[in-house]
């Protein structure tokens, strides 16, 4: 069964997606993950996929080898080293500099301490760690995780919502 999963998310368009979205090797990130998976003690793996949750698992896990600077996978392929990035290419995604440059300043925009725990949480990947870490309730890290997130996905989506309104009806952008 657990095989039969892995093969499943080899072959999956929707995980490939992602997977290039995150980083620029998204063969060897699916491939890292399904390595995990198939390396995951028996008794975990039937509590990830009879709770129903291997797919968030699976999402979860992407994000965080892609994301976080302490990865191994993300050290492995040098996905934080930022003066390594090749501009010139021709599938280089602008797109997705600009959108990470928006949220880099929307998350300036945020509040000390919510900017903080997002980078906290978003380093050590739970809110049970980074409450340890900084010895506050793991709920109430959770609580100001979200509100900084729907803070800036409100305020990325409103920026988005004007650029279009603003194209359409040929309004010059500030």
């Amino acid at each position: 069964m657990k095989e039969q999963a892995a093969i499943d998310l080899l072959s999956d368009e929707e995980l490939y997606e992602l997977a290039q979205k995150l980083c620029n090797c998204p063969d060897d990130l699916i491939q890292e993950v399904v390595l995990l998976l198939l390396e995951m003690p028996d008794e975990k793996w039937q509590q990830i996929n009879e709770g129903g949750y291997l797919r968030f698992y699976v999402v979860r896990t992407m994000m965080t080898m892609a994301t976080s600077k302490r990865s191994s996978f993300s050290k492995l392929y040098n996905l934080h080293n930022h003066k390594k990035v090749d501009h010139e290419r021709e599938d280089y995604d602008w797109e997705k500099e600009d959108d990470i440059a928006l949220l880099e300043t929307l998350m300036d925009e945020l509040h000390w301490y919510d900017r903080e725990v997002l980078k906290l949480w978003l380093e050590e990947g739970s809110y049970r760690k980074v409450g340890k870490k900084v010895d506050i309730p793991y709920k109430s890290i959770g609580n100001t995780v979200n509100k900084a997130l729907e803070q800036l996905r409100d305020n990325y989506y409103a920026i988005h919502l004007e650029r279009i309104i603003r194209e359409r009806c040929r309004l010059p952008l500030d």
